[in-house]
């Protein structure tokens, strides 16, 4: 879609990122962030490490 440094660079079709806000920003938006072309992000700040390592291996498969 675009072609620019940032795209090529980062492997992203749409140079946008998804900010991780909170407890919202979890593995199904950052999957559906990621889907459509752009950068999805997992929130990290709330201190829930069993949630967070869910949420990458969710991703990961």
């Amino acid at each position: 879609m675009f072609d620019n440094r940032i795209t090529r660079m980062v492997g992203c079709e749409i140079p946008i990122l998804q900010a991780p806000m909170g407890y919202i920003s979890r593995a199904p938006l950052a999957s559906a962030v990621a889907n459509a072309g752009a950068i999805g992000m997992i929130e990290t700040s709330s201190g829930e490490l069993d949630v967070i390592r869910g949420a990458f291996g969710s991703l990961l498969g």
